[in-house]
């Protein structure tokens, strides 16, 4: 039984004792022994009176203490919690509330307008409409807002939710308000050391490419000049290398311009998605399909909106990367499926595969899985490329493999198009 549910049980028995007090009382004055059952009455008041004095005491200090945890969480939180009658304006706020706002917690709760009018003048307006939209369509909202001459010049983020009662009328609102500044500048600095480490790659590649481009182009018109078997084969490590670098600079120059271009946004269009991954098999290089078979499995009626081009890349990646770790004969599976406004696409091999950890971290900058992955020609930005465009795109990606030797099957969402 709840606590309001056991002060009524205790006032019944109360009354019913004190109804039965009263009889005996009222008895007493014509029998001899009124006297005895009088006091016998009194007895059972008193000790009735002292259990339910103990109980409400019990009560009110349990409620005080849950009210003093729920304050201290609050404000560790930088939380506060608030709750307004929509039909008189009356409102209440927890005690963080009073100190977010900076307001002693005698003075009354502000009104709407007086809350309104504590905002910053630039975020007054939006809340008041965010607000305001919101009782009329009886939902939900989340803005954030700075307050008037506020010193520490701190951000909230408040939220609130309409209440109705059995009919489905509006009566209140309750919400809460948290001190999101330190969050946010944290977020700001990330984003910030986030940006310059992708202009360093950006300006980097941009600075290996120069010295290599002769490279690439004279090493082999130097190889064919050369009869010495030993100077053949290291004229072969050096062209292998140059070559592994040049890819890498092309990865690195291409992780930079997705981290930093709206290309994607303004050149989306409607996609036949069966039509682009056979164009996509048909350009691989000839050592990826003679190593594996690629089978396409996805239906002409498929479409999906995005960037040819960066869509291409996309599917150019996981290919390869799908070849490269894959038994010589095996197949490579591409299948897609409609769920919703997104198409959800898995290409799936039978190679290598990948364990739980592994499976984290695999589309981090320059993460190699284990010592096999290791390999002259990963750069180990082939994945982060893909997770780049598919985030640009608006979807998720995900890695999944039974273990070692399983496979590794590669899921990802990209937005449905139209008819094209």
């Amino acid at each position: 039984m709840n606590v309001p549910g056991r002060i009524i049980a205790l006032f019944l028995l109360s009354a019913f004792l004190i109804s039965s007090g009263i009889s005996l009382f009222v008895n007493s004055l014509h029998h001899d022994s009124g006297q005895r059952y009088l006091q016998a009455a009194g007895l059972v008041f008193v000790v009735l009176f002292i259990a339910i004095a103990g109980k409400l005491l019990h009560y009110q200090q349990a409620l005080s203490r849950a009210k003093q945890n729920l304050d201290e969480a609050q404000q560790l939180a930088g939380l506060g919690s608030w709750e307004r009658d929509l039909a008189t304006g009356r409102g209440y706020w927890s005690e963080n509330c009073y100190r977010l706002f900076n307001l002693s917690s005698n003075s009354p709760v502000p009104s709407m307008e007086e809350f309104f009018l504590m905002i910053h003048d630039e975020d007054r307006e939006s809340v008041r409409e965010t607000v305001m939209g919101t009782i009329r369509v009886s939902g939900c909202y989340e803005v954030k807002y700075r307050l008037d001459n506020d010193a520490g010049n701190r951000t909230f983020l408040s939220r609130g939710k309409v209440m109705l009662d059995g009919t489905g009328q509006p009566v209140t609102m309750v919400g809460s308000i948290q001190d999101i500044t330190h969050k946010q500048r944290r977020d700001q600095f990330r984003e910030g050391l986030l940006k310059q480490k992708d202009l360093f790659i950006s300006r980097l590649g941009h600075d290996l490419k120069t010295p290599l481009t002769p490279l690439v182009a004279l090493l082999p018109l130097v190889r064919s000049r050369i009869d010495d078997k030993r100077q053949l084969e290291l004229l072969d490590l050096c062209i292998n290398n140059v070559s592994y670098i040049s890819s890498l600079v092309a990865k690195t120059l291409l992780l930079g311009r997705l981290a930093t271009s709206d290309e994607v946004s303004a050149g989306r269009m409607n996609i036949q998605l069966s039509a682009l991954v056979e164009s996509v098999i048909s350009c691989a290089p000839d050592a990826v399909r003679d190593h594996v078979a690629i089978d396409n499995f996805i239906s002409p009626d498929v479409a999906v909106r995005g960037n040819r081009v960066e869509l291409e890349e996309l599917f150019s990646q996981l290919l390869n990367n799908a070849a490269k770790f894959s038994p010589q004969g095996s197949s490579v599976v591409v299948v897609a499926r409609c769920e919703g406004d997104m198409v959800a696409i898995d290409v799936r091999d039978s190679g290598i595969g990948l364990f739980p950890e592994e499976m984290v971290h695999i589309f981090e900058d320059f993460y190699k899985a284990d010592p096999s992955r290791h390999l002259l020609g990963s750069c180990g930005l082939g994945l982060t490329i893909c997770r780049r465009i598919v985030e640009s795109h608006g979807g998720r990606i995900s890695a999944s493999s039974p273990g070692r030797d399983g496979g590794t099957t590669i899921s990802f969402t990209l937005e449905a198009g139209g008819s094209v």
